[in-house]
């Protein structure tokens, strides 16, 4: 019970901050808080790593800067789109990453699903097209097609780099450690959006803002040290208490997060938020009852496991891990948890 209050509270934290940076006079400079994000987390992975004494790299360095293109994409893509939607909006959206990765196995790997499984995408879809609505009606002031042009580039970044996290990093000889994922793949992410900070022209810009706005980076680096926590939290409660109990309090948190996004940010109310709210969470929860998570299919986790010997509980336990970073958003920064 302590861990799935502390993961929800922490999670809450993380996107209440996180929204409060968004709503600070002049903000639009998401690459700056994917940039600082992204130091935030390396730093944490390094504290973990020296509380446990734990420095050794397992995977390869190739593999983190190749992969961490993929993640600083969907982050910076994600903090981009909200200059144009509601974050409560982008908390639907990104709980949605399975339909990416439904319509890549289907039409790239072969991969088949039951009828009620396709039914469930399209409710999705048509649940996220109404929630999107009610911003285009007034929701969001500053609505724009754009934004979800990005957020759906956000959703097949984070999509691609949940599998090729899982197959580069999880899934060898000797698995990297979450503190070393965390760790490796910040640092380059980090690097890569400084370059596109420079390039753009928007550092100069962000640091103006911070100087006048001096809440803005504690903010930054307070909801990602809370969204580090969190990621934390969840593997603990999958080691303890099993994936399935993580999956019913990381769907508790969602729903937390959009309620407590609206009570705390006021915003127009609409049908169509609860209407397309309702949509998503019946086709998640449908979804998620037949057995088909976002990324990685079962069997594959259990030949690793036999190949690997002692090494296949964990492996499972690291790749619930890192889907739960991904759906929260804080790594991906998933940011990312989905968290990530």
């Amino acid at each position: 019970m302590a861990l799935a209050i502390g993961s929800i509270a922490s999670a809450l934290g993380f996107s209440t901050l996180q929204e409060k940076v968004f709503n600070i006079e002049g903000f639009t400079f998401g690459g700056w808080m994917t940039f600082i994000t992204y130091l935030t987390y390396s730093a944490c992975g390094l504290a973990e790593s020296a509380a446990t004494r734990s420095f050794k790299r397992n995977a390869a360095l190739r593999d983190y800067a190749g992969v961490s293109l993929l993640a600083m994409g969907g982050a910076y893509f994600t903090n981009w789109a909200l200059n144009y939607l509601n974050y409560t909006t982008r908390i639907v959206f990104k709980s949605c990453r399975v339909i990416p990765v439904m319509a890549f196995r289907s039409l790239v790997v072969g991969q088949r699903y039951s009828a009620l499984q396709y039914v469930a995408g399209l409710v999705l879809v048509a649940g996220i097209t109404l929630f999107t609505a009610g911003d285009a009606a007034g929701g969001a002031p500053n609505f724009s097609g754009i934004g979800v042009g990005l957020i759906g580039l956000a959703l097949v970044c984070d999509a691609l780099t949940a599998n090729l996290e899982e197959r580069q990093f999880f899934r060898i000889r000797t698995p990297a450690s979450h503190a070393e994922v965390m760790t490796y793949l910040s640092l380059f992410a980090a690097a890569e959006s400084f370059v596109v900070l420079c390039v753009s022209g928007e550092l100069g810009r962000a640091m103006v803002h911070s100087l006048k706005h001096r809440e803005t980076v504690p903010y930054i680096c307070a909801f990602s040290v809370l969204g580090y926590v969190t990621v934390c939290l969840i593997l603990l409660l999958i080691k303890h208490f099993g994936a399935t109990n993580a999956e019913v309090v990381k769907s508790m948190r969602k729903v937390c997060q959009v309620i407590l996004s609206f009570v705390v940010f006021p915003k127009p109310m609409s049908w169509k938020y609860l209407m397309g709210g309702a949509l998503v969470a019946a086709a998640l929860y449908t979804l998620q009852r037949t057995g088909k998570k976002p990324a990685g299919a079962g069997g594959a986790a259990g030949g690793e496991g036999g190949r690997s010997g002692g090494h296949g509980k964990d492996l499972k336990e690291q790749r619930e891990a890192l889907l739960s970073r991904k759906d929260s958003d804080t790594l991906s920064p998933d940011q990312g948890g989905e968290g990530r």
